[in-house]
């Protein structure tokens, strides 16, 4: 009985380990090799994101330093110099910075805080500036230098310096190096370890490649050329978009770099990615399962034994005629009880339980602190100050925004709110002011003046929301601050707040959204059509563009946007005019973000906005009006529980620099927004025929 039953146990345990490992094996090939493409892809696309996310976020500061810096441009070189190095410059985030006249002279050129002459520019440096000034729009360049933790990515991102009206004075670049293993730190997984990632330029040359989380030069690691087996013509379409394929046992995936024209290839093998059995594991694998069988043998002999010992001692009990009680002195009797009696089981088993707790503990601590400081990384090297308050206390914050407040970010940690307020009433109006956004908007927007460390006041702008928000899901109304843990954004604005109280900006500006007004926009747009009829447009008379002309096709040289809000009028019914001037800083915070920077807004009217967009064609000028669309319809916004909505009518006029005046494009634009709104609203009309 004992042997047929630790036989039968053996084999079922060997046939149900098998079978289960075999199952378990194929299931986790296919499911691996189904989920290899979109898993490579999908951490390509992030990386790309990232990227471009902080390129973008990068631009900002310089943007607001052209702003400053329009007022003077005729200041001494010393001057504009000092103006730069002052720690609280935006001017500080940029490794160098270059700022040039109108007429190409070089005013300063700092690296590090350090003046160099013109001579000490390096020439590609000097070439965007020069592009830039004569193309009068921002330009981002972007190249791959040594550096001493291995390959950086320089970026060159250069801005038109402007006049309140438009008028180009110079331009402003700025420098900024970051390692490759930084900017493309994709997770490390086991068939990552065998690909390879390549950065490749728009002629198809591979500029770095990285190996095993290595960049190095492709001269470096013996392959100055494309590896074998890429398909130009297949990259040549990831320049338009991201594809992504499984050739040749291969997985290929490309993600193109706009901004800078490039693209990004993952060479992955598939058996990378399918989780390999060698022999030798195989073996370790046959051994443990017969282990198994055998442990599980004789934990089967020890339970029966005590069975097999009560049923002999009935059967000799039946042939002698009487039944006999159980001897415990018969055999295996003594060493059976005196191993039952033993806590060997529930012993071991709850102190591995235990061991595996303070494991598993000490595990997650390290995990947390790893966490913990990757995201301190992330805050200190944003491009814009970051603060994380849970309730009325500073939690975390970073290395820009600690810089404005004069503080060291170890020193803001735990910090009260209160201690950046110059008193109990400014600390009590701001916790008022964002409760009431909170509760409304789902976010808080405004300009504060806080306490830095050295008792000076300064005035910050300071965009904040839930993290709760930040997943999309809605705050409850009326929720305590204390419980809540809320993300700012923040930037220093006393420069601009004592620009905006000189007359001429009062002139040219809407005090309610800081936006040009009508007359800004109208001067805006008047300069800009004469500027381009005699510099660019007469010049092509004589060519192929009169051919176009001729058949009644006219030029497009840009974009005017006319922007209505539909039913405007029941944001004022509901909440009252002064939630209704809420609602309209918000929107006009929100149509500058989305169509910044090929836009230029201004607000032409009660809930009337309009965008110049110079230099863009028809569809690109349609996609940012459905974009823009989209982005007012997608708002919200509550009062006292009650949600809202907005849309937009938005017309959209193509300017032809040699049909349309200021007036007649206005007008064109006001019609087609008119169109827009008989059609139905919520919608974008193009108007192509000038007034």
């Amino acid at each position: 009985m004992l042997r047929s039953m630790v036989l039968i146990a053996m084999i079922a345990v060997l046939l149900a380990g098998a079978g289960a490992a075999g199952w378990v094996a194929y299931a986790l090939r296919r499911a691996v090799t189904d989920g290899a493409l979109p898993a490579q892809t999908k951490a390509l696309e992030y990386a790309a994101r990232s990227l471009a996310f902080r390129v973008e976020q990068q631009q900002k500061p310089l943007h607001a330093l052209s702003s400053v810096l329009a007022g003077h441009m005729h200041d001494s070189q010393e001057s504009l110099e000092a103006m730069l190095r002052q720690p609280a410059s935006m001017a500080q985030q940029y490794e160098q910075i270059q700022l040039a006249n109108g007429k190409g002279q070089l005013l300063v050129n700092l690296r590090q805080e350090q003046a160099m002459s013109a001579e000490q520019l390096d020439e590609s440096l000097r070439e965007v500036l020069k592009r830039s000034l004569a193309e009068g729009k921002p330009i981002t360049q972007a190249w791959v230098r040594p550096g001493d933790a291995g390959l950086q990515l320089e970026f060159q991102y250069v801005v038109p310096v402007r006049d309140l009206q438009g008028k180009l004075l110079g331009v402003l670049g700025g420098s900024y190096r970051a390692p490759l293993s930084v900017l493309f730190s994709l997770e490390s997984t086991s068939a990552e370890a065998g690909g390879q990632l390549l950065l490749i330029d728009r002629d198809h040359r591979p500029l770095a490649l990285s190996s095993k989380g290595q960049w190095q030069w492709p001269a470096a690691a013996g392959d100055a050329v494309l590896p074998a087996g890429i398909d130009r013509a297949w990259l040549k379409m990831a320049q338009a978009g991201a594809v992504s394929e499984q050739r040749n046992g291969k997985l290929w995936s490309a993600m193109p770099l706009p901004w800078a024209q490039w693209t990004l290839l993952k060479v992955s093998d598939v058996q990378e990615w399918v989780p390999g059995v060698s022999a030798r594991t195989m073996g370790w694998l046959a051994a443990a399962l017969l282990a198994l069988a055998g442990l599980l043998g004789g934990v089967l002999c020890l339970i029966a034994y005590p069975l097999t010992a009560l049923f002999r001692s009935a059967e000799r009990a039946s042939r002698r005629g009487v039944m006999l009680e159980l001897d415990s002195v018969s055999r295996g009797a003594s060493w059976w009880r005196g191993l039952s009696d033993h806590d060997w089981g529930e012993a071991l088993t709850l102190r591995s339980a235990l061991q595996a707790l303070g494991g598993g503990y000490e595990a997650h601590g390290e995990q947390e602190r790893e966490l913990q400081m990757q995201l301190q990384t992330l805050m200190d090297y944003a491009p814009v100050g970051l603060i994380v308050t849970h309730g009325v206390t500073v939690q975390r914050v970073g290395m820009q925004a600690a810089r404005v407040l004069g503080y060291r970010p170890r020193e803001m940690q735990g910090l009260a709110v209160r201690d950046l307020c110059a008193s109990d009433a400014d600390h009590e109006d701001l916790m008022g002011r964002v409760r009431r956004a909170l509760d409304t908007y789902g976010q808080f927007d405004g300009e504060v003046c806080l306490m830095r460390k050295d008792s000076r006041p300064i005035w910050v702008r300071i965009h904040g929301q839930s993290m709760q928000r930040m997943h999309r899901a809605w705050e409850q109304s009326g929720k305590a601050l204390d419980g809540q843990y809320l993300v700012w954004e923040l930037e220093d604005v006393t420069t601009q707040r004592q620009l905006r109280e000189q007359s001429s900006w009062k002139a040219m500006h809407d005090p309610l959204t800081r936006l040009p007004n009508r007359t800004a926009f109208a001067l805006r747009l008047k300069e800009w059509l004469q500027e381009y009829t005699s510099r660019d447009y007469l010049e092509s008379m004589g060519r192929a563009n009169a051919v176009a002309r001729s058949q009644s096709e006219p030029m497009v040289h840009g974009i005017v946007l006319y922007v209505d809000l539909d039913h405007f009028s029941q944001v004022n019914r509901q909440g009252g005019r002064e939630v209704g001037d809420e609602v309209l800083g918000h929107i006009a915070r929100l149509i500058e973000s989305t169509v910044r920077p090929h836009g230029w807004v201004a607000r032409v009217g009660g809930d009337e906005f309009a965008i110049l967009m110079a230099g863009i064609s028809r569809e690109e000028g349609m996609r940012h009006a459905q974009l823009l669309c989209m982005a007012i319809q997608d708002w919200e916004g509550s009062y006292q529980g009650q949600r809202y909505m907005l849309s937009a009518s938005i017309g959209m006029l193509l300017l032809d620099a040699s049909y349309h005046t200021a007036a007649s494009a206005f007008k064109g634009a006001d019609m087609a927004c008119y169109a827009a709104k008989r059609k139905g609203r919520n919608r974008v009309e193009v108007m192509t025929a000038a007034v």
